[in-house]
């Protein structure tokens, strides 16, 4: 049977760290050297995203993507008008109803009641 007093003595008396003289100066300079490099990745990480940002800006505005969304915005633009065009022309919608005021009322009031259902789950969630 192995004698517990001596491993309790151990540790006891390993439990204990004893206290340096200069443990506060060293812990707030360990501080001050985390905070110190901290404020410096700061800015390097913001530098670099900035120049990145500047980059790809540059690139997206050379590479010309503006202008083929412009067009394909132009296109569309086009066709639903068209189709709008089309369905005012015949008054009737794919259901086979026409096109009036009650309609449009409807779809309103069924709109408000969509957000109202979101709304409150929204708020059940929080």
């Amino acid at each position: 049977m192995p004698d517990r007093s001596f491993e309790y003595e151990l540790d006891r008396m390993f439990a204990e760290h004893p206290a340096f003289p200069d443990g506060d100066l060293f812990a707030r300079q360990v501080e001050a050297r985390l905070e110190r490099g901290w404020t410096y990745r700061r800015f390097v990480i913001g530098g670099l995203g900035l120049a990145g940002g500047l980059i790809g800006g540059a690139q997206v505005l050379g590479s010309g993507v503006l202008q083929r969304v412009g067009a394909l915005s132009a296109q569309s633009n086009d066709l639903v008008s068209a189709k709008l065009t089309e369905l005012a022309a015949t008054h009737t919608l794919p259901g086979g109803l026409a096109v009036n005021g009650e309609i449009l009322w409807m779809s309103a009031a069924l709109a408000v009641v969509a957000i109202g259902f979101g709304v409150t789950r929204i708020i059940r969630e929080i």
